[in-house]
């Protein structure tokens, strides 16, 4: 229970948790963030108890309608003339592109009046792409450099009338043909005649080149002053080759100054009186002019006792700027440098003499937009609030799941081991490439598809809250940075935190289980390269003509490439037909070398791998398998001619050894019938015949292990029934374990056992192991044996607690000459379980030994009678490689020979 931190069960939960953590403190720490307009932790945190007059958007809220202000100042300057409007006023449109500004005065030369500004600027904005031609203007440079503009009508018109004409350098080129081609929007640049003149009524020469100036404005009414642009273009000297400027120029107040009208006409009721809470005097010392939302304050004479009233009171936030920096006031928490220089940044003469103050009652009498933003501040901070408990929260229990899991990983409960997972065998390097490529694709797929991100870097003007569409589902109105922020974008970034963390307990549980194992570098894929260059070093003699081979083909194929020519591309080619002849070759050559090895390693010793056609290593390779497989013959033939010897020397000398142990078996049965009266006699002779029939039991055991050794064994299979073979045995072995104080205990299954067997070898088997129980297990014990039918297969058991010590393997109690008993204090050859394994494989059954401590257990499986075909040809085929091992190598022999 100590270990309880290590179960899966718990590792998993918190996995879990720190996969959750990680997503609330990335959520919060965006909400936050995104709240609060920054980063700053301290800011942050002061911003939670932050009322709403100190905060960043109602700073914001104020310099924007400052703005506006000014902006409306500025509208009304441009669009009236003596304190109102006046269409006829005339509007410098190169001026008012420069700096904005509309005076009344074009001293740029290029004035339209603001009625037909406002008429040609409102159809503008509705189809401009209506408003272009591509070639209504023709461009004519004079021999002094200077330029002369014609719309093309009239330039056309002009050779018709023959007050000019066109010469050319080329003889290819004449007027009909250039003519044509200005017409349909050809010749765009100086020089496109390769060389040119024209000439006036006279003779001379007028214009040195001529082109089409492209894409032109229609001009649906003229400039003040002149019948067209292109007049008064051509009669001053200042504008003189500016054309594409007067366009862009024109082109600029087209697009905004119709805007800008409706803005004027409409777009300021929020600042009125008795529709905001924001109180402006604008003060110009100079011209003695006052701008005010107040009835009350318009008069220049009050305007330092209008001053002092705008900062009275207990509910009032103001701000003053003077001329000078040194003079400016406010009891808002703002950059007094900031701000002043905004101030004057509005003004286009920075030297004057202007007083701008702004004021709000933050009573907020008025349910204006600082209203509704003091209403959806203290609304969202507790938002605020939310995001930064949620920011420290998430950040102690990641940081403890974190901790817990470096702990627990690659542990279990059970042990100390370090236990891999799959993943962590991976290399170092591809197993960290895997997790960043994850965890990467998903933040392109998200932050590109747009799922991560929504709304979140849209500024909104406190003053456009009213505007804000309200959605189906529900949204969070951000009042700290006036972002639009949604649920759903909340949501999708949890979603992401959770993934990203995912990923990182993923590959960082993994480095921990790999530092703990050890294998961080040993498993890393920079010491696998370093590995293999090592081992491509110390094969130089192969791997450096194989580099060099294949340097010299991308060599070849990145010369194609490169060159592109008829020469490399046929050498590439060369080089690609050589490269698959080279790689078809040698795996045809390789599949003959390991058709080779594998007949050589199914027994055909003799077969030999076909040499024509290999060459270099391949044929070395190929010449060393085939003398492998002469080696292994040979050393087949001369174990089996050993084996023969030793078979044949065990048959003899047992033949030699039966003959007169029979003499002396039978003389010995002969002298206990006779009558001597000598009791210690007739126990020599007792003796006597007990060492004869143990002798003869050795020299049977030892021709019989003999002629299974070499598979001289003829077997006659039939349907046994394996309980009648096991009680029979059992009963046989009765005295023996009665002897040794031993009880059997049989479990035997109600239905027939039935198995195919060679009924006399299999009751050998039996014997052999129910003889090692009585010979070797503790006396005053049980032995059980059961026979149990599981499926298709009949298993018979034994079991026995061994007297001796079983201090050595139980794969080596089937050796021969081995023994339990290690003194040798007990009768037995040490081949009774050897015979018994090699008949139960033979028979085709399965012989297994198992020892735990001094438990000894014989397991023997076979499959039942009505599978006896299968069984019979398994058996058959081995009987075949056993019992005619010798003369199959003999004729193998032959066959070579």
């Amino acid at each position: 229970m100590g270990k309880w931190y290590r179960k899966a069960a718990v590792k998993a939960a918190v996995l879990i948790a720190g996969v959750l953590s990680g997503a609330v403190f990335v959520t919060s720490f965006a909400v936050g963030t995104t709240f609060a307009g920054t980063a700053d932790p301290a800011k942050i945190l002061s911003m939670t108890n932050q009322p709403y007059e100190e905060s960043a958007d109602f700073k914001a809220a104020v310099s924007d309608s400052m703005s506006q202000v000014f902006h409306m100042f500025r509208l009304e300057d441009f669009f009236e003339m003596d304190g109102a409007y006046n269409p006829e006023k005339p509007v410098d449109v190169v001026e008012y592109y420069r700096d904005g500004r509309a005076d009344g005065e074009y001293a740029a030369g290029v004035a339209y009046t603001l009625g037909d500004l406002l008429e040609w600027g409102e159809d503008y904005s509705s189809d401009a792409g209506d408003d272009y031609t591509e070639n209504g203007v023709i461009v004519c440079q004079k021999p002094d450099g200077q330029y002369h503009y014609y719309y093309l009508e009239e330039f056309l018109a002009l050779f018709g009338a023959g007050e000019l004409r066109m010469e050319f350098a080329d003889a290819y080129m004449n007027q009909e043909i250039y003519l044509q081609g200005l017409e349909n929007g050809m010749y765009e640049s100086s020089g496109a005649s390769g060389g040119m003149k024209i000439l006036g009524s006279d003779g001379s020469t007028v214009y040195t080149d001529c082109w089409n100036f492209g894409q032109s404005l229609r001009e649906q009414f003229a400039p003040v002053g002149a019948e067209n642009l292109l007049q008064l273009v051509n009669g001053s000297e200042d504008l003189n080759g500016k054309l594409s400027a007067v366009y862009d120029a024109l082109e600029m107040t087209l697009g905004t100054i119709y805007d800008e009208f409706s803005t004027y006409q409409y777009g300021w009721a929020h600042l009125e009186e008795g529709n905001t809470n924001l109180t402006y005097l604008y003060i110009n010392t100079d011209t003695k002019r006052v701008e005010t939302n107040r009835s009350e304050y318009r008069e220049y004479e009050d305007a330092e006792k209008n001053l002092e009233a705008m900062k009275s009171g207990d509910h009032v936030k103001y701000m003053f700027v003077y001329p000078k920096l040194k003079d400016f006031e406010t009891n808002m928490n703002v950059s007094a440098s900031g701000e002043w220089e905004a101030v004057k940044s509005q003004e286009t003469g920075r030297d004057s003499g202007i007083i701008f103050a702004a004021s709000v009652d933050t009573s907020y009498p008025v349910r204006d937009q600082f209203y509704e933003g003091r209403e959806i501040y203290d609304q969202n901070v507790p938002f605020l609030r939310y995001s930064v408990a949620g920011f420290f929260a998430g950040g102690i229990l990641l940081l403890i799941s974190a901790v817990w899991l470096t702990a627990a990983a690659g542990k279990r409960p059970e042990d100390e081991e370090v236990h891999l997972n799959a993943f962590d065998r991976w290399k170092t390097g591809l197993g960290a490439a895997a997790v960043v490529l994850a965890w990467a694709c998903v933040t392109w797929l998200a932050v590109g598809g747009g799922y991560v991100g929504g709304n979140w870097g849209e500024p909104y003007y406190a003053d456009s809250y009213y505007n804000l569409a309200t959605g189906t589902e529900p949204q969070v109105y951000s009042a700290m940075l006036t972002r639009d922020l949604g649920m759903a974008d909340v949501f999708t970034v949890f979603l992401y935190g959770a993934f990203t963390f995912l990923c990182f307990f993923w590959g960082y549980t993994s480095l921990v289980r790999r530092i703990k194992a050890k294998i961080l570098w040993k498993g890393s894929l920079l010491l696998a390269v370093i590995r293999f260059s090592e081992r491509v070093f110390r094969a130089r003699t192969v791997t450096v003509r194989a580099g060099l081979l294949f340097g010299g083909f991308l060599c070849i194929q990145w010369l194609a490439i490169l060159v592109r020519s008829g020469p490399t591309v046929l050498l590439a080619l060369a080089a690609a037909l050589a490269a698959v002849w080279f790689v078809l070759s040698s795996a045809m050559a390789k599949n003959r070398i390991r058709k080779g090895i594998e007949a050589i390693a199914g027994g055909s010793l003799e077969h030999r791998i076909d040499l024509t056609g290999l060459r270099g290593a391949d044929r070395e390779l190929a010449e060393k398998v085939n003398d492998i497989g002469s080696g292994l013959n040979r050393a087949v033939d001369e174990a089996m001619r050993n084996e023969r010897l030793k078979t044949d020397l065990i048959t003899n000398v047992s033949h030699d050894i039966k003959t007169p142990l029979t003499s002396i078996i039978n003389y010995v049965d002969i002298l206990k019938r006779s009558d001597i009266a000598d009791e210690k006699i007739r126990g020599y002779l007792d003796i006597l015949e007990a060492k004869a029939q143990r002798l003869k039991t050795l020299t049977e055991d030892v021709v019989e292990a003999s002629k299974v050794s070499s598979g001289n064994i003829t077997l006659e299979y039939m349907n046994v029934d394996l309980r009648e073979l096991v009680r029979q045995t059992e009963g046989e072995m009765a005295e023996k374990f009665a002897a040794r104080n031993l009880t059997v205990v049989l479990n035997m299954p109600e239905e027939p056992a039935v198995i195919y067997v060679d009924g006399r070898r299999m009751w050998r088997v039996l014997e052999n192991i129910f003889g090692n129980a009585a010979k070797y297990a503790m006396p005053g014990t049980r032995v059980y044996a059961d026979l149990t039918l599981s499926g298709e297969q009949v298993e018979f058991s034994l079991k026995n607690v061994s007297e001796q010590q079983l201090n050595f393997s139980a794969d080596e109690l089937t050796e021969r000459f081995i023994r339990g008993d290690l003194s040798r204090s007990t009768e037995g050859s040490g081949l009774g379980l050897s015979i018994a394994k090699s008949l139960t494989d033979m028979q085709g059954g399965e012989f297994e030994l198992y020892l735990d401590g001094d438990l000894f257990r014989v397991n023997i499986r076979f499959p039942k009678a009505h599978k006896a075909a299968n069984t019979a040809a398994h058996t058959e085929a081995h009987k075949g490689q056993s019992g005619e091992q010798s003369g199959g190598q003999e004729n193998a022999k032959k066959s070579l020979n």
